[in-house]
């Protein structure tokens, strides 16, 4: 349920006139609450303390432009590094896991079959062959 100011303050005062609540009551409860926001922001600035690079980020939060989203900032704050690889890795990279993804699917003596003719002809015959194997079951 949400009221507004006024309807809160409405609230009270009936409340208070019926005499099922005391303005000590609501005292407290305002005191309460200014405690438990005390507490959180001395939570804070321990976990602050703990990781120098969290008032770096909160700092840059705060001068982030109105009209962008905190989503996207995030997005780009975890965005990857760029991998630079020559042609050739890329290439062998993409024939192990062309090779892994076959043999995966392989029961044990068939994967002790690929992994000797890989060592004696190499792995595109071991492709092949994992290929053929798991097109079979």
């Amino acid at each position: 349920m949400k009221l507004s100011p006024d309807q809160s303050h409405y609230v009270m005062n009936v409340l208070m006139s019926q005499g099922k609540i005391r303005a000590a009551h609501i005292h407290k409860a305002l005191k309460s609450r200014e405690q438990e926001i005390r507490s959180l922001r001395e939570r804070l600035a321990a976990l602050e303390q703990l990781s120098p690079a969290a008032p770096a980020r909160a700092r840059r939060r705060r001068g982030r432009p109105a009209g962008r989203p905190a989503r996207v900032a995030a997005r780009k704050a975890r965005a990857r590094r760029k991998i630079k690889m020559s042609p050739r890795v890329r290439a062998l990279r993409q024939q192990q896991g062309k090779y892994m993804g076959y043999v995966r699917r392989l029961k044990a003596a068939e994967k002790a079959r690929v992994r000797s003719v890989r060592e004696k002809q190499g792995m595109e015959a071991a492709i092949r062959l994992a290929k053929s194997l798991g097109a079979k079951t």
